[in-house]
């Protein structure tokens, strides 16, 4: 009884934690919804760290050995339909990843979060390829969003 009680309390508990980590992308954007992008880990010292919030979005590059260049703008209701839009059509809500344990020479890591759900892409993921083309799309389009939103407005 004891074994049986055990295990079903291991059962619910692992069943809370995958509900933790892979919740639904919300259908409209909450104030407490974030996603996070980032880039690190390449050899000549470049990263990326972008993140969305409900009213801003704060883009910070770094190419190399250079000062990092960092933009921040306003998240419109507009631009979080969107997003949110673009998401729901990739089905990121779905994609899975797994960190290997064994360390990796070329050490550099591409994630995202929505939210909680966060996945991973590079040499020490283990991402399956349909879920490695659909996050490469989505990080891009949030990326290349990021990067087009922030450089209008730093026209301005």
């Amino acid at each position: 009884m004891r074994l049986l009680l055990a295990s079903l309390v291991m059962l619910l508990g692992t069943a809370a934690y995958a509900t933790v980590q892979h919740p639904e992308l919300p259908t409209t954007w909450t104030k407490d919804f974030t996603i996070t992008l980032t880039y690190s880990g390449s050899m000549d010292g470049s990263s990326t760290l972008i993140r969305f919030t409900y009213d801003s979005c704060h883009f910070v590059r770094q190419n190399g050995m250079n000062a990092p260049e960092e933009r921040k703008f306003r998240l419109t209701e507009a631009d979080r339909t969107e997003i949110l839009k673009k998401l729901h059509a990739l089905k990121v809500d779905n994609l899975k990843s797994e960190r290997n344990p064994d360390p990796v020479n070329d050490g550099w890591l591409t994630s995202m979060c929505f939210g909680l759900h966060c996945v991973e892409a590079g040499p020490s993921v283990t991402i399956s390829d349909t879920d490695k083309e659909t996050f490469h799309q989505a990080y891009d389009y949030l990326e290349n969003f990021g990067a087009a939103k922030s450089a209008s407005k730093k026209k301005k």
